[in-house]
């Protein structure tokens, strides 16, 4: 009698889960002075509304975090300039993964069934600013590597300062991970 038999292999390419991760600003301004603190916080549950409806406890997760963009209005070139360097970053909750010219990346904290991060934003130099949180994407848990998810990293409750974009469409109500303020 001939056996043929292959290993079971698990498709670990398929994103099974999307869920939405709030970020808040405060103080909620558009204008800051230089050497003021700009908070970046996130705290929520890692029980979470899937896209689907379904709620899901995604805790545990091994690499869910964000490569954070700040950017400076160049007046002259009229174009976005990488400005990680124009800030001082004070860490409260969460893991510095690797700095760039363009952004830093960050690892988010779980602590008491509650994902959590916090980061002082301090400006150093005056000029209308922009900073960016990318998604968390291909995000999967220290027991399950194969069961994926996408975070899609929005502010809430926050004023977003969207009048300071020289792309917005007034009358728009756009969301996303984008913040801008002016440094004075």
């Amino acid at each position: 009698m001939k056996c043929d038999c292959k290993k079971l292999q698990l498709d670990c390419t398929q994103i099974k889960y999307n869920f939405q991760l709030p970020v808040k600003a405060f103080p909620d301004k558009d204008s800051v002075n230089i050497g003021d603190t700009i908070w970046l916080e996130i705290n929520e549950s890692t029980t979470l509304k899937n896209t689907d409806g379904s709620i899901i406890n995604y805790g545990g997760a091994a690499n869910l975090g964000s490569a954070i963009g700040f950017s400076k209005r160049d007046t002259v070139l009229k174009e976005w300039v990488d400005a990680v360097n124009h800030f001082s970053f004070y860490l409260i909750k969460g893991a510095e993964l690797k700095v760039t010219s363009l952004d830093i990346q960050y690892r988010f904290s779980e602590q008491n069934s509650m994902y959590t991060f916090k980061l002082g934003v301090i400006p150093k130099l005056k000029g209308l600013y922009s900073l960016l949180f990318s998604n968390s994407n291909n995000t999967y848990r220290d027991n399950d590597k194969c069961t994926k998810a996408n975070f899609n990293i929005i502010f809430e409750n926050t004023n977003q300062h969207y009048q300071l974009s020289p792309f917005y469409v007034p009358g728009s109500n756009p969301k996303g991970g984008d913040y801008y303020f002016v440094v004075r």
